[in-house]
């Protein structure tokens, strides 16, 4: 995969008598990350769900390296690349974190039941290729020692790296990450910048992301684009969104407060001091 050109023209969407989306127009250039914030009901998650098909636009257009993807479904996005996370990362809780992970290759290169019974030749390839693909994730994610553990047993921060890993393996060329961080403890949420900027070195996938962590997405982000009431009140890099009135106005406030919610976050000008949560698990992030 590639890493693809996101157009989305004009979307509007109506839930009933409730306009989510109004005329929204954005472009993300092949291989960047954008960060969309903004408070709750701005429809930061309505437009991850346009362009990954779960939502219809009333109005609009949403193309992917020039192909309009009005009439494609879900299934047929992911087949040419568009990924999609969910807050509520949705993995088996039954399975091991292994059997997780095998799941991903056998969705996007599924084997025929004949030839899996009969032990054909093509069937052994694939099957050795794929369980190599998921023990190199293993390793990269620092998963080993998770390797045999049900995902039930992880912690919420430990699930969202296999969701990545899983990621990983369906090889996107859009990547939608729909607030990776959410519910997470302090001290795991500051290792997912790292964990992040590995995704989008392997992958070398465009990304954009839903965020409420803002140092996180001033962090990651190459663009920020900052949604209110269903619209785009301000877009530009994290140093213009930062001093932007609008911006300020809409989402981060009069103040650095509003933008310190995650911790300490070293960056190339120095460090952005910020409050604890005060929530740690007992098991670290690989």
């Amino acid at each position: 995969m590639t890493a693809a050109r996101l157009v989305i023209e004009g979307v509007t969407v109506d839930f009933g008598g409730v306009r989510a989306l109004e005329d929204v127009h954005l472009t993300v250039e092949p291989g960047s990350i954008v960060g969309l914030i903004g408070p709750n009901g701005s429809g930061k998650t309505t437009l991850l769900d346009v362009i990954s098909g779960i939502v219809s636009p009333a109005q609009g257009s949403v193309s992917v390296d020039g192909r309009d993807l009005e009439d494609d479904l879900p299934e047929e996005r992911a087949a040419i690349g568009v990924v999609r996370s969910f807050q509520d990362c949705r993995l088996f809780p039954e399975l091991s974190v292994e059997d997780t992970l095998l799941l991903t290759p056998d969705a996007r290169e599924p084997v025929g039941v004949l030839a899996t019974t009969l032990g054909l030749p093509g069937a052994r390839r694939l099957e050795r290729d794929k369980r190599d693909r998921v023990a190199q994730v293993i390793e990269s994610f620092r998963l080993d020692r998770f390797r045999d553990h049900r995902v039930a047993e992880l912690s919420t921060g430990t699930r969202r790296v296999v969701d990545l890993a899983s990621i990983l393996l369906a090889r996107p060329s859009l990547l939608l990450l729909d607030e990776p961080t959410a519910g997470i403890a302090q001290r795991e949420a500051e290792a997912f910048i790292p964990l992040l900027r590995r995704l989008h070195e392997v992958t070398g996938a465009t990304i954009v992301l839903v965020e409420h962590d803002v140092p996180l997405v001033f962090e990651l982000c190459s663009q920020v684009v900052v949604m209110q009431t269903g619209t785009v009140v301000a877009a530009g890099t994290p140093a213009e969104v930062r001093t932007d009135p609008r911006a300020l106005a809409a989402y981060l406030g009069a103040s650095d407060e509003a933008i310190q919610v995650s911790g300490p976050i070293t960056t190339t000008t120095g460090t952005i001091s910020a409050g604890s949560s005060g929530v740690v698990t007992d098991e670290p992030l690989p």
